[in-house]
């Protein structure tokens, strides 16, 4: 990604902490409303965001609920977090529910219950160490990491539907058997463009071959594989169904927490993916801790506009289609 850009987006965010940094309890309220207006204005701050939220565990969300509930916590109530990730997804949690809300020291109430300190002002510096520092400190190490890859892909998505329709569409047509390489290449090729280091289709892995591993350097990396969607070259349901399942094994085997299933549909029918969440507007699922975005790019060249395309014909895909629960063995029932 263009380094000025990310440089200039870096000054603008540290200005806006550094405002609210300096407000006292009076303003800080809807101070902090302001500077979360124009994180989610920024296509880039709001991926890392909602990617962030989607990571935060059911443990993290039940502590989260500890911290903004009526009252002191008690010394036996554990509200700490043994790793960063989980740590920057409760900030992240608390902070957006304190600017939901009509409370104008609703963050003195929350930090209260880490101090013995009665003053707002000093109130509000156990707020900003607790949870915003933490916070900030994400968003600016995400800027350049994984965490901006939401954004990235979802500009891709456009790129593809608003300027390459065709061109990718022709490249599949002709040579179908192959088409599903090729369309990936020209995704590989835009995030090598913004910088994303790229390893194609690694070897030697327990479940096979991812068709996109970032060469990242750390802890981090992206895990992708695109799909074809089109039923009647058997690339339906059932065929997209099985790539969330290859996703799921590749990011165990490379124990990262969030994989991405690009799906390139070059039919007239429609998918639709009736998944429980969302992340600034691409679904997700997420299964045993590990969460999978699905961004669906249409290719298919309609020939005539869309008020005359008749009644719309749709394939859905449910939660339930992508995770069965195993029945339980009279063993089990018996114990």
């Amino acid at each position: 990604m263009d380094k000025d850009y990310l440089q200039a987006l870096r000054h603008k965010l540290q200005k806006r902490v550094y405002r609210l940094n300096s407000s006292d309890h009076q303003v800080f309220h809807a101070t902090l409303k302001q500077l979360w207006g124009f994180l989610r204005e920024n296509s880039l701050l709001l991926g890392i965001m909602e990617q962030l939220e989607s990571l935060a565990t059911d443990q993290v969300i039940e502590k989260v609920e500890k911290v903004l509930s009526d009252g002191h916590l008690s010394y036996e109530e554990d509200i700490t977090f043994d790793c960063e990730r989980e740590n920057a997804a409760a900030c992240y949690l608390v902070i957006k529910k304190c600017v939901e809300s009509s409370n104008n020291i609703i963050e003195t109430q929350v930090a209260i219950k880490y101090s013995h300190e009665n003053e707002f002002n000093k109130l509000l510096e156990v707020f900003k160490d607790i949870f915003l520092e933490p916070f900030y400190e994400y968003l600016d190490e995400s800027l350049d990491d994984r965490g901006a890859m939401l954004s990235l892909l979802k500009k891709y998505k456009h790129r593809c539907e608003w300027f390459h329709r065709e061109r990718l569409y022709r490249e599949w047509e002709s040579d179908t058997r192959k088409g599903e390489k090729h369309l990936a290449l020209d995704l590989y090729e835009y995030l090598f463009d913004q910088g994303v280091d790229l390893a194609i289709e690694p070897k030697s892995l327990p479940s096979g071959e991812p068709d996109l591993v970032s060469s990242q350097i750390g802890d981090d990396r992206l895990v992708a594989d695109a799909k074809i969607f089109n039923q009647k070259k058997d690339k339906g349901k059932s065929y997209i169904i099985h790539g969330f399942r290859q996703v799921y094994n590749y990011i165990l085997d490379y124990n990262q927490p969030v994989g991405y299933l690009i799906i390139f549909k070059t039919c007239e029918e429609d998918l639709k993916l009736s998944l429980q969440e969302t992340a600034s507007h691409v679904p997700f699922h997420v299964h045993n801790h590990k969460t999978i975005f699905f961004l669906t790019i249409d290719l298919f060249p309609y020939e005539v506009s869309a008020s005359k395309r008749g009644t719309l014909r749709s394939v859905e895909i449910s939660s339930s289609d992508l995770v069965i629960p195993e029945e339980p063995t009279k063993d089990s029932e018996a114990t």
